[in-house]
């Protein structure tokens, strides 16, 4: 599970000496000659002559600041938690408009199966035609959201100093509301499906912000406008899935080593080459 996977790789990376700081934010890039030469964070900065942005949803607001524009937009997945439940299924299953997945605490964790919540942000309206095509498509399976979400955004710096305090200290945990709507849905339909699960207790709902882009493709690639600088975001939900992979070779690519796999279909600059982006699913 993933609260167990992230501690033990964390570990795992320290052994091998690597040096893991927490609560402690990247402000942005120096450059020497157009080339990044360091990382600016809260606490002084850290020189490099390469840098590896993998910032999930707030990838996009930290390479407006360096003047890269990356296409992409956050879309929420809403969750409950139940007590435990002895009801004698053990397997993971996704159904019509619900998914549930047996914990080790003997409950389930249980979402909807195709829903996601789009909270409609002033990047809602700049990024509009980028995607316009992966909205037509997943029309039917996207709640939009005009709420607080839209001022907490505006509110935020778009462009700042390197000594400046940043949106990402200012908002230290991303942590979205979860769709009470959605959820109630999904209990509707697992129901019908399972009236074994009437009798569950949600004991916590919680929602993650998911970073896609426009063609629902990642972007493991360097940024060519600015040496020295790589992206790995935009998984559109499939991160911690593939992440292993992802890795590797994003540390091929820094390192230039052979690569992986074909790196081609993860560069960013096919936003920018001409390339016609079509989304391979809805969002």
């Amino acid at each position: 599970e993933p609260f167990k996977a992230v501690p033990l790789i964390a570990r795992h990376t320290q052994s091998k000496g690597v040096a893991i700081l927490t609560g402690c934010a990247a402000r942005g890039l120096s450059r020497s000659a157009g080339r990044v030469t360091g990382v600016v964070t809260e606490k002084g900065e850290i020189a490099c002559d390469a840098a590896v942005l993998a910032g999930g949803a707030w990838s996009r607001r930290f390479c407006n600041n360096e003047g890269v524009r990356l296409p992409q937009l956050a879309v929420i997945n809403s969750v409950m938690r139940t007590a435990p439940l002895d009801i004698g299924l053990t397997r993971s299953c996704l159904g019509a408009k619900f998914s549930f997945r047996k914990r080790q605490d003997g409950g389930f964790t249980v979402t909807h199966s195709a829903v996601s919540t789009a909270n409609i942000v002033p990047d809602s309206f700049r990024l509009f035609f980028d995607f316009l095509p992966a909205l037509r498509m997943s029309w039917k399976n996207l709640q939009l959201r005009l709420g607080k979400r839209f001022f907490e955004d505006i509110a935020l710096k778009r462009r700042w100093s390197l000594d400046e305090t940043t949106p990402f200290e200012a908002v230290r945990i991303l942590d979205p509301r979860p769709s009470s709507a959605t959820m109630e849905e999904a209990k509707i339909s697992l129901f019908d499906w399972y009236p074994a699960f009437r009798s569950m207790t949600v004991v916590e709902t919680w929602a993650g912000a998911i970073d896609a882009t426009p063609d629902t493709v990642p972007v493991i690639s360097a940024v060519d406008s600015v040496p020295g600088f790589h992206l790995a975001t935009g998984f559109s939900g499939h991160g911690f899935g593939i992440g292993p992979g992802a890795g590797k070779l994003m540390a091929d690519i820094v390192t230039g080593a052979a690569p992986c796999a074909d790196p081609h279909p993860f560069r960013f600059s096919r936003f920018s080459d001409g390339t016609k982006i079509q989304p391979e699913t809805g969002l």
